[in-house]
This record gives C-alpha cells, sequence and structure tokens, in this order.
C-alpha cells in the first residue's frame, strides 16, 4: 500500500472515530426520555408511557392508555427465568384476591420466550394477565432490568410509585385503591 494511500485510510478512521463520539455526546447531552423508575428517584410522578402489547395468551392485546380514567393498576414486570419474580408474582397473585374489585394487575413478561413464559405462569398459580414485551422495548422505558420490576399507577394513570420494598406493596395498594 503506498504511503498516500495508507495517510487517507487513518485519517478517514479518525473522521470516523470523532463522528461517532460527537454522535455519542450529542445523545447523552439531548436525551430527554428518562425511564418512569429514573423519574420517580427525582420525585417526579410520570404518566405512565403508553403501550399495546399482544397478551401473552394469544388472545388479542392490552393498550395501557385505555386503561387511563377507569382502574388503578399494578405493572409487573417479569421473565420465567427470574427467581426473584416467582416471589413477588406470588404477592401480587395474592393480593389480587384482596384488591382485585378496585385495581387491576398487569404482568408485562419481558425478554421471555411466550412458551415458557405461559409454562411458568400455570406451574406458579399466576392468573392476573400478561402481556408480552420479548423484545424489552417497553421495559427499557420503564427503567430496565434488573427485574422484578413492579409499578403503581392511580386512576387517572400517573405513576405514583415503585416497589422497593416489601411494606411498598400493601402501602401502594391502599394508596391507588383509594384514587
Amino acid at each position: 500500500m503506498t504511503r498516500k494511500l495508507w495517510v487517507g485510510a487513518e485519517a478517514l478512521a479518525v473522521a470516523l472515530v470523532l463522528a461517532l463520539l460527537a454522535l455519542l455526546v450529542w445523545r447523552v447531552v439531548n436525551d430527554s426520555n428518562q425511564s418512569v423508575a429514573q423519574a420517580l428517584d427525582k420525585g417526579k410522578h410520570p404518566v405512565a408511557p403508553a403501550f399495546d402489547l399482544k397478551r401473552l395468551s394469544g388472545d388479542g392485546s392490552v393498550d395501557l392508555a385505555s386503561m387511563r380514567g377507569r382502574t388503578p393498576i399494578v405493572l409487573d414486570f417479569w421473565a420465567s427465568w427470574c427467581l426473584p419474580c416467582i416471589h413477588e408474582s406470588k404477592r401480587l397473585q395474592a393480593a389480587m384476591g384482596r384488591y382485585g374489585s378496585r385495581v387491576a394487575f398487569l404482568g408485562v413478561n419481558t425478554k421471555d420466550y411466550g412458551p415458557d413464559a405461559r409454562t411458568w405462569q400455570r406451574r406458579h398459580g399466576i392468573t392476573y394477565p400478561s402481556v408480552h414485551d420479548g423484545d424489552g422495548k417497553v421495559l427499557s422505558r420503564w427503567g430496565g432490568l434488573p427485574i422484578p420490576k413492579i409499578f403503581f399507577i392511580d386512576r387517572r394513570g400517573k405513576v405514583v410509585g415503585q416497589l422497593v420494598v416489601e411494606e411498598d406493596l400493601p402501602r401502594y395498594l391502599r394508596q391507588i385503591a383509594q384514587s
């Protein structure tokens, strides 16, 4: 390779690296789309981001925005490969027995294989409906991994909290059931 060609290739490589670095910096500076979890950490109560996902059972889909104004919601992000999800989903299943007439419970199976998820639900006795977020795009908008992630949405569609400690479940359930 001639020296002139070699210098040109190096210059092109440096220019490409600088362009990618500039794009990264621009994206970080201009990315105002914070997740729901980040907003809650800052003391804000954002409107629940809308999604329309197919039911895990295969019967239609669930449009979260269409539920706004009708009923408070407990939103449970889970996967069949997630061991802590078993405990939390069973707690929600039990809570549904007490609050099911006043609060809707909705699972979001994420980054998972649908047949494994359906088997997992049957094995653990989880009867509240779930939708499938196979690629995890909805999970990313809400805060990303790790899971389980459980959010509490009031009747107006505002996210009032996220389960952090076990005591949050009864506290937030009482709060949204009264909204």
